[in-house]
């Protein structure tokens, strides 16, 4: 949308936010075209037997769900419960890749990780079937009527196991980010099992496990030292510059500082009168006094919005749609008609050198008319108050730029603390790149609006 383009000046999309774009869905079914030949899977999907004879090494069978882990989560789960362990109880549960060997068991390929349960030990990575891979000790042996459970956490590559509601440990680290798929192996005859994939509730609490896991990343964070001067800076700063003068001195006067300009300036008087102007302009028009607002603006900066000398075009275009909008909202109807035809009407075009968004914010703004209750219209996030904020916020960076007596690109566009905030989001867009796009999409605003870990990381029932 128009209002999003001209605000932030973001890079190009990076693959956390395609991945956002196109979430992955989740597993649901066994995959009947990516089973063994040993394997019959059930009308439900959700049930498989093993129907070899179990002789030989090679009659394995394994069947794979339709859908690989979801790249998305925070941790992917699943659960199988054998319903009969056969003549040897040879079922192995973990993950593979697509191309894996259906005759082999999970953790005798490369790119393949099992827990078996005949002898309860961990596989990855050796030999070309379960036999000629020793494995290594890690859980209990599982039979007839265990439930056990297969989990794989894409923020930490790590993958654990669980048995009866029992978390049995990290079984691997360091998995690679490859899509895998939950996986069922089984080698003897009679063998059957039944396999949730998150439409039932699981016999794990994976969401403690998730809690868990975003709780220890949270104290990472919180264990990192920073100066409450640095701290008061930013808060300062953001104050600062967004023209917070009353807050910024009850602000500073709580920390000590009875000077708050002169703290931090060498020319406070001045800094000071900026300061002021600032507050008086976003204060009328917060309260959508806009005439007030162009009359303090032509007192300090007659420029700004005088278009027959050098106007600041941004500020033009989201000052009078402003204006317009504020006598739509107050019903004076002729006005705001003769406002569009001699004030708006000469906008359109002004900026397409820049961006045809701008275009398409007059025409959005100009709608506003059509309707009879424009509250209740497609365009009704014109009449909000973030709108009046929106403009706030662009004359204030005009101010901001004009009083610096800088070009307007070597003034800073944002806020120390926006600044922060912006390199947190690339950094944690860079880490899933980094990661293959798999793990949980960082969210500022879902972060903002929820200080504490939230519960929404497991994919397996599309949490």
């Amino acid at each position: 949308m128009w209002r999003h383009n001209i605000l932030t000046q973001l890079p190009e999309r990076s693959t956390a936010d395609e991945a956002e774009l196109h979430e992955d869905p989740r597993p649901f079914e066994l995959n009947t075209n990516a089973s063994s030949s040993f394997v019959e899977v059930g009308k439900d999907r959700l049930t498989a037997k093993y129907s070899g004879a179990g002789q030989h090494g090679t009659d394995v069978g394994a069947v794979q769900t339709t859908l690989p882990v979801p790249r998305q989560s925070f941790i992917y789960y699943f659960e199988m419960t054998v319903q009969d362990k056969g003549d040897k109880g040879r079922i192995t549960l973990g993950f593979t890749v697509k191309d894996s060997k259906l005759s082999c068991q999970p953790g005798s390929e490369p790119n393949t990780y099992g827990y078996n349960g005949d002898d309860g030990r961990k596989y990855s990575h050796a030999g070309n079937n379960l036999r000629q891979n020793s494995g290594t000790e890690y859980g209990p042996t599982y039979s007839t009527g265990d439930t056990v459970g297969a989990g794989l956490n894409l923020e930490t590559q790590e993958i654990f196991f669980t048995k009866n509601g029992k978390l049995l440990g990290t079984a691997f680290r360091n998995v690679p980010p490859l899509r895998f798929y939950p996986t069922i192996g089984m080698h003897s005859r009679s063998e059957s099992v039944t396999v949730n994939l998150g439409a039932s509730t699981f016999a794990f609490d994976i969401q403690s496990q998730i809690d868990k896991g975003k709780r220890q990343q949270q104290q990472e964070v919180q264990s990192v030292s920073i100066s409450p001067g640095a701290t008061h800076q930013i808060v300062q700063d953001y104050l600062k510059y967004y023209g917070y003068g009353d807050t910024l001195h009850a602000f500073d006067q709580a920390a000590g500082l009875t000077d708050p300009v002169a703290s931090t300036s060498g020319r406070p008087e001045k800094e000071a009168h900026q300061l002021a102007v600032r507050q008086k302009v976003r204060q009328a028009i917060m309260a959508g006094r806009v005439t007030d607002a162009q009359e303090l603006l032509h007192q300090c900066n007659p420029d700004m919005l005088e278009s027959v000398t050098h106007p600041n075009l941004d500020v033009l275009i989201f000052f009078h749609c402003l204006h317009y909008i504020e006598l739509i909202r107050e019903k004076k109807v002729n006005d705001a008609v003769r406002f569009a035809q001699e004030t708006l009407s000469p906008l359109r075009g002004i900026m397409s050198h820049r961006s045809t968004d701008y275009d398409a914010m007059l025409h959005d703004t100009v709608a506003l008319i059509a309707y009879e209750e424009p509250e209740d219209s497609p365009m009704q996030q014109l009449l909000d108050d973030a709108q009046r904020e929106v403009v706030a916020d662009v004359v204030n960076a005009a101010l901001l730029a004009s009083a610096s007596g800088k070009p307007k690109w070597e003034v800073k566009p944002q806020a120390h603390l926006e600044q922060i905030l912006r390199q947190l989001v690339a950094v944690h867009g860079e880490k899933l790149d980094c990661n293959g796009g798999q793990g949980e999409i960082f969210s500022l605003q879902k972060q903002l609006a929820l200080p504490q870990p939230c519960n929404d990381g497991v994919e397996s029932m599309a949490m």
